[in-house]
C-alpha cells in the first residue's frame, strides 16, 4: 500500500526500538498487507513441513530408514 510520512515515521521508530535485540540487517520492513500475509505464508508453511515429516515418518517406519537420518540429509539441501 501506499506509505505516508507519519507511517514511515513509526516504521523508523520500531526498526530503533527492536534494533537493541535484533541486529539491524536482519530486521525486515514491509507494508502491513505485505506483512500480513508474509505471517500467513510462514505459518502455512510450518504447518506443511510438519505434515510433510509426519507422512515421512509412516514411510520410515514401514521401510526401516531412520527418520532423524532422512531428516538431516533433506535439511543439508540448500535449495530449502
Amino acid at each position: 500500500g501506499q506509505q505516508t510520512p507519519e507511517g514511515l515515521a513509526a516504521i523508523a521508530k520500531l526498526v530503533s526500538v527492536y534494533a537493541y535485540w535484533v541486529p539491524q540487517e536482519n530486521i525486515i520492513t514491509t507494508n502491513l498487507w505485505s506483512s500480513e500475509l508474509s505471517k500467513l505464508v510462514a505459518n502455512a508453511f510450518l504447518a506443511q513441513r510438519i505434515s510433510s515429516i509426519n507422512s515421512i515418518s509412516a514411510l520410515c517406519e514401514v521401510s526401516g530408514a531412520d527418520v532423524d537420518e532422512v531428516a538431516r540429509a533433506v535439511g543439508t539441501d540448500p535449495r530449502k
